[in-house]
């Protein structure tokens, strides 16, 4: 039977919904499990057929854009109320993207700077057009802060790579080996020298028999490598109770943790996919019946639940992975930035840290998953995939982050006053999702 999935598009340049169909032929293995109700981008579906859907009857639903306008706002809450899982879709529905730095100026000025001053304007004509189109919001969003959203997609647009893991995890296409035992049963150390007797997170008892590498013989966590197992081990329940309270663990500990998501569900986690803790619920109750995240041991999806609330409620970890571990550049290059350049200055080369040659990059203090792909192609990163620090000074980490890992010969102060732009460069994504929205 297959997945009714639903598509919205808010304020946006469609680039989000061009990145899925670039999959092309990857897209044909999972289309024929799809039933699309609603893709308006794309076929000519109308508004009324949505309304008219049973709450809830679709599966899942990807959301796309900004909440620039009235009817994004509409569009978006009947969404929420007709799929059972709701995707943000591309970094505007994430985060707000470009569109938030309008947060800067209350909307009426913005009006009349698009309508009526702009210098384009040839005639009399100006003012807000008020037939056939929608009214403008106040202010610009997130999509999170007027629905509840499960999963997350990241990015200007996502790789399609990424799309399609999402798609293939939502529909419980990713196949799990899921062997009858867990690890544990297989563990030289299930007798004595436990590591979860030692206090250090394990996933050995819920995790599937059949790895060669046997981590915890080495004194490291398995960390789900195989996936779920289809029964749990007796000490699942000991590792259930250390993740009901995870506020204290090591920096060691939070990045197992992490591995140990993507690894177990087979997500990209680290590449802009992130789910919230009730993901596994939504899945395994719309679900097919032989989809494996919907046969998941009760104690299994409990503690996955515990460990997806626990990254939801504290994203701040996620700078172990930033795009400069992706990055292919030198960085303590023989360059050494001695002034900003704004990027029409000169031409960097290809092999030393553009910071470091004098260019604003936001590599370091950006979430990892686009695989450094405007770097790649000598531009320096703007940070489309979100912060790796949430609710601080973005440039003041900035700064803080630079000068202590990259050869600048600046002082703090004279780095920040040569940026032209603070905000639409620090935070030219991420404004409305900061607190307050500007």
């Amino acid at each position: 039977m297959a997945v009714k999935v639903a598509f919205w598009q808010n304020s946006d340049c469609w680039g989000c919904h061009q990145s899925l169909i670039d999959l092309h032929l990857q897209l044909l293995p999972v289309l024929p499990a799809l039933e699309i109700v609603y893709w308006p981008a794309v076929v000519d579906f109308k508004y009324e057929t949505l309304k008219a859907r049973e709450p809830g009857e679709i599966v899942v639903g990807f959301i796309e854009g900004s909440l620039r306008t009235k009817q994004d706002l509409e569009g978006t809450k009947l969404m929420r109320e007709k799929c059972a899982i709701i995707v943000a879709f591309g970094s505007c529905s994430c985060y707000g993207n470009v569109h938030g730095l309008a947060n800067q100026w209350n909307i009426q000025e913005c009006i009349d700077r698009k309508f009526s001053q702009v210098e384009s304007i040839a005639d009399e004509s100006g003012g807000e057009p008020t037939q056939h189109v929608p009214g403008f919001e106040s202010k610009i969003v997130p999509v999170d802060r007027v629905i509840k959203v499960d999963a997350y997609i990241a990015g200007c647009p996502p790789k399609s790579e990424q799309i399609f893991a999402a798609i293939g995890f939502l529909l419980g296409q990713k196949p799990f080996p899921m062997h009858d035992l867990a690890f544990c049963n297989d563990c030289a150390l299930n007798q004595s020298g436990c590591l979860l007797d030692a206090g250090k997170l394990c996933f050995g008892p819920i995790t599937s028999m059949g790895c060669s590498l046997k981590c915890p013989n080495a004194g490291n966590p398995c960390l789900g490598c195989m996936g779920p197992a289809k029964t749990v081990a007796h000490r699942a329940e000991k590792l259930n109770s250390m993740t009901q309270d995870l506020s204290g663990i090591s920096s060691g500990d939070k990045k197992s943790l992490f591995e140990f998501l993507a690894l177990f569900l087979n997500v990209p986690l680290m590449a802009g996919f992130d789910l919230s803790g009730d993901i596994l619920k939504q899945v395994k109750k719309r679900g097919a019946p032989e989809t494996p995240l919907a046969n998941l041991p009760p104690s299994t999806e409990e503690i996955a639940t515990n460990l997806m609330i626990f990254l939801k409620n504290n994203p701040d970890f996620t700078e172990i992975s930033n795009v400069c571990d992706t990055c292919p550049r030198i960085i303590g290059s023989k360059s050494t930035m001695t002034k900003v350049k704004r990027d029409y200055e000169g031409l960097p080369n290809m092999e030393d840290c553009l910071l470091e040659q004098g260019y604003i990059c936001m590599g370091p203090v950006t979430r990892a998953g686009c695989g450094a792909l405007c770097i790649k192609v000598n531009a320096p990163c703007t940070g489309c995939y979100g912060q790796t620090v949430w609710n601080v000074d973005q440039a003041e980490r900035f700064a803080d982050t630079v000068l202590k890992g990259f050869n600048i010969s600046l002082s703090k102060e004279d780095l920040l006053a040569q940026v032209k732009d603070p905000i639409g460069t620090f935070e030219k994504f991420t404004l409305s999702a900061r607190k307050g929205g500007a």
